[in-house]
C-alpha cells in the first residue's frame, strides 16, 4: 500500500511539473494581422503564442479556441542579435507562410522548412515575395 501511495504521489509531481515546464516553455505571443501558412496549416489571422515542443525538432502555436499547431522548425543562425522578437513571414502574392522565429537579444533563432505550397508559389512567382515581420506582444507572462 504504501508503494502505490508512494508511486501516486511521485506520478502527480512529475505532472505537476511537467505542467509547469510547459507554461515556462512559451517563447513569445504575436498578433499576426493577416491569415498564414504554419507548415501544411492555414491560421487565420489573430494572437498567437509560440513555444517549444515536445522535441527540440518542432514548434507549437497556439491561437484561439483551435487545438495547437505542431510545426517542423530547424535552428537558425544570423550574424548579429535580433533586436526584437520577430515572426519572420514569406510573402507570394496574397500568402503569407510562416518562416522563422527571432529571439530578442539573441543570434538563434528557428526556422521552418519551406513546404510544398510555399516552394510551388516561389517557382510561380518571380520576384514578388517580401519578408514581413510580426512584433511581439508585450508583457507575456
Amino acid at each position: 500500500m504504501k508503494r502505490h501511495i508512494s508511486t501516486l504521489t511521485m506520478a502527480v509531481a512529475l505532472l505537476l511539473s511537467a505542467g509547469s515546464a510547459h507554461a515556462q516553455s512559451t517563447v513569445a505571443a504575436f498578433k499576426v494581422p493577416f491569415d498564414f501558412v504554419a507548415g501544411t496549416t492555414l491560421m487565420s489571422a489573430g494572437e498567437y503564442h509560440v513555444s517549444n515542443g515536445p522535441s527540440s525538432a518542432l514548434l507549437v502555436l497556439r491561437g484561439g479556441d483551435a487545438p495547437p499547431i505542431f510545426v517542423l522548425a530547424g535552428s537558425l543562425q544570423t550574424p548579429n542579435d535580433s533586436t526584437k522578437t520577430t515572426l519572420v513571414f514569406h510573402r507570394y502574392g496574397s500568402r503569407y507562410f510562416l518562416a522563422q522565429l527571432r529571439i530578442q537579444g539573441n543570434n538563434r533563432g528557428r526556422e521552418l522548412p519551406p513546404g510544398s505550397q510555399e516552394r510551388e508559389m516561389a517557382r510561380n512567382s518571380a520576384s514578388e515575395s517580401a519578408v514581413v515581420v510580426a512584433r511581439s506582444i508585450p508583457d507575456v507572462k
